[in-house]
């Protein structure tokens, strides 16, 4: 792991501090939203205790008392704005004044109402209407039938129905045919109005002759042959019978009774015990417009994103319109009290929801409901915890950029210690003494001059080896004058036979140790020669081709062939001199390679930018491990059959020709592994 890393990682630990204040402004949030709840849990349960003493608010006299009925079939009239004009069309009916409801075979209906009326507007789909004949004689025709429970009296039907277009009287009917019975029913207002889609029928009722439940039912009359006529009943009950529904609306005493608690930006809605609205006063939207507002700064954005909760919509708290459908506040139902938040519109601002059971003889007659506009995240409200908050992350934030930084620079400051610990020798051997970061009052400036120190020591360590050479040469060539001139002069006083064999050999000794100090010194000679040399402009393969020549002298035992690949001249830039010794030592070495009677092949290649001289020989391979040190100094592959020092020099040799050359040596096995080859390239002339 890098140094960079490590430290990154090290400086994750910050991130602990932002955790910590995140915790502790989530704990900061929750609390203050308890003590909103309660707050309004309380005021709850100020108006629930109040209507405690009131049952007869909850339930008046005569009202229904299976208000647990299903749902779907309990009608609840809505409690509209104005009253309305019955004449059958839905113009006052506005989108969104009450819900639209469905009737078995697609029939639509609403239901509202205003002051001491319940009215009805009921849409029917039907292709074919059919309107009452003769009085008395069928088809009745298509028409609706209204089923009353008054307060005071058993079930009566009544049956909206017309021969024509416009208003139109009820009409007094009974079950199961639901035929005209000519007796009208004047206090209710009728209207019946053709569609494109079929027919509308809005209708006005005193809530006194409807009573507590309510039963609607629609009968479509459809001709079958030429003299008979289908006929089919949909209701809102369910079986033969025709039995009202839960009719529920808001009560106006209960209403006015509540609206002495409200207040500006309260809601109170009390429901009663199947979660049915009865009252509805107040509103949630804010006085000033504050709460809810959107994010104007970055750092209200984070944290609202940061602390955004996954709160249901507030138009789920009913389901359908009028009924309490939020499970939690239900709880208030059975007896418990229980509150909610939801969010509600674009910039989901919060609604919270308090619900305090209302208590009578007979257990919980309903609840009370307590709905409060609130900011959705209430730590935002205090500008100081606020302030610290943005503080903090920025701290934070700083503090890990910081720590990323100076783990950077703390990187970058090693990673070039170690690129020029890499580089320090040079190709040709050199050390270079250049370490960055030397000046620097740390750690890292102290390993910077501890590398440095050492390669100066190395350097003069190298440059005593490079002089080596040359020091034993000239200090052992004294004493080996001295021993030479002494054989001399035993020689001629021993006249024994076999003293002149150990003066021969002690001779031959002299001698080798003679070449072996001359083989040491020639490589620096040739660096110094190499150096001194002014390069000039010449043609390479006449060099090589009268080389090739010279070779079939000296060397007898070995045929030499020169194939030139290409026409033209082969002019290079360097030195004839230095490419003929390059040429001694490249066939020397195949010489002493190859063995008697081999060929050793010769060839010059081009391209239009180099020419390649190959040299190669019949014989032993190379081994794959010491091919990249072939070209170094002192490395030599011969057994020393022949008698004579190998130092492994002459390759060596070769590569600094071709470095002085700018061009390349490379060695490779040929095919069949049947010898090896030499390749020296050449950069062309650019003249």
């Amino acid at each position: 792991m890098s140094l960079r890393t490590q430290l990154l990682a090290f400086g994750l630990l910050t991130l602990v501090l932002p955790w910590a204040g995140l915790r502790f402004v989530q704990e900061m949030e929750a609390a203050l939203r308890r003590g909103l709840e309660a707050s309004l849990l309380a005021s709850a349960g100020t108006v629930a205790a109040a209507l405690d003493g009131e049952p007869a608010l909850i339930r008046p006299v005569g009202e229904r008392a299976d208000d647990h009925a299903d749902v779907a079939a309990t009608i609840y009239a809505e409690p509209l704005r104005r009253e309305l004009t019955v004449d059958g069309f839905p113009n006052d009916w506005g989108p969104g004044d009450t819900t639209v409801r469905s009737l078995p075979g697609g029939q639509e209906y609403r239901a509202g109402v205003y002051g001491r009326y319940a009215y009805l507007f009921i849409a029917v789909r039907d292709a074919d209407i059919v309107y009452q004949g003769s009085p008395g004689q069928t088809p009745y025709g298509d028409r609706l039938v209204l089923v009353l429970e008054p307060e005071a009296g058993a079930p009566r039907s009544l049956l909206l129905m017309t021969r024509a277009p416009g208003r139109f009287r009820a009409q007094r009917t009974a079950p199961p045919a639901f035929a005209p019975s000519g007796s009208f029913e004047d206090r209710i207002l009728s209207a019946w109005r053709t569609t494109p889609a079929g027919f509308t029928v809005e209708v006005r009722v005193p809530l006194e002759l409807i009573g507590s439940s309510l039963g609607l039912a629609v009968i479509d009359v459809d001709p079958a042959g030429s003299a008979d006529y289908s006929v089919e009943l949909n209701s809102t009950w369910e079986g033969g019978q025709a039995s009202p529904s839960p009719l529920i609306h808001q009560l106006p005493d209960l209403q006015e009774f509540v609206t002495q608690f409200s207040r500006a930006g309260d809601r109170f809605r009390v429901v009663n015990r199947a979660g049915w609205v009865l009252s509805d006063a107040g509103g949630v939207e804010p006085g000033d417009g504050v709460v809810g507002a959107p994010a104007t700064t970055v750092s209200e954005r984070f944290f609202r994103a940061l602390l955004r909760r996954d709160d249901p919509q507030y138009a789920m708290l009913e389901e359908p319109f009028g009924h309490l459908g939020d499970a939690t506040l239900r709880a208030a139902l059975g007896g418990e009290p229980a509150t909610a938040w939801f969010r509600r519109g674009p910039e989901d601002s919060a609604i919270v929801a308090a619900a305090a059971p209302i208590r009578g003889p007979d257990g919980v007659l309903g609840a009370v409901l307590l709905e409060q506009a609130s900011d959705p995240i209430l730590t935002l409200t205090n500008q100081a915890l606020m302030r610290l908050m943005t503080f903090t992350v920025l701290a934070s934030v700083l503090a890990a950029l910081g720590l990323l930084g100076y783990a950077t620079f703390l990187s970058v400051r090693v990673r070039r210690l170690a690129n020029a610990a890499e580089t320090a020798l040079g190709p040709k051997g050199e050390i270079q003494l250049a370490v960055p970061g030397r000046r620097a009052r740390d750690e890292i400036g102290d390993l910077a001059r501890s590398f440095a120190d050492l390669l100066r020591r190395l350097r003069e360590h190298t440059d005593y080896l490079r002089t080596l050479t040359s020091k034993l040469s000239h200090e052992l060539r004294t004493p080996l004058a001295v021993v030479s001139t002494s054989l001399d002069n035993l020689e001629h006083e021993v006249g024994k036979e076999s003293a002149q064999v150990y003066l021969r050999r002690l001779r031959d000794g002299a001698g080798r140790l003679d070449s072996i100090l001359g083989a040491m010194s020639e490589a620096t000679q040739m660096e110094h020669a190499i150096a001194e040399t002014t390069p000039e402009v010449f043609d390479l393969a006449q060099v090589v081709e009268a080389c090739c020549t010279a070779y079939r002298d000296v060397y007898r035992e070995r045929s030499f062939d020169f194939e030139k690949s290409f026409d033209g001249a082969a002019t290079v830039t360097g030195s004839a001199e230095l490419v003929a010794q390059l040429m001694d030592k490249l066939i020397d070495n195949a010489v002493g390679f190859s063995p008697a009677g081999s060929r050793i092949g010769v060839a010059l290649a081009g391209t239009p930018s180099e020419l390649v001289l190959s040299v190669s020989n019949e014989g032993s391979t190379l081994p794959g491990s010491m091919r990249e040190q072939l070209f170094d100094s002192l490395v030599s592959l011969r057994k020393h059959g022949d008698g004579r020092p190998h130092l492994g020099l002459g390759l060596y040799v070769v590569a600094l020709i071709a470095k002085f050359h700018a061009g390349r040596v490379e060695a490779d096995n040929l095919p069949d592994d049947r010898g090896v080859v030499f390749r020296v390239g050449f950069p062309r002339c650019s003249e």
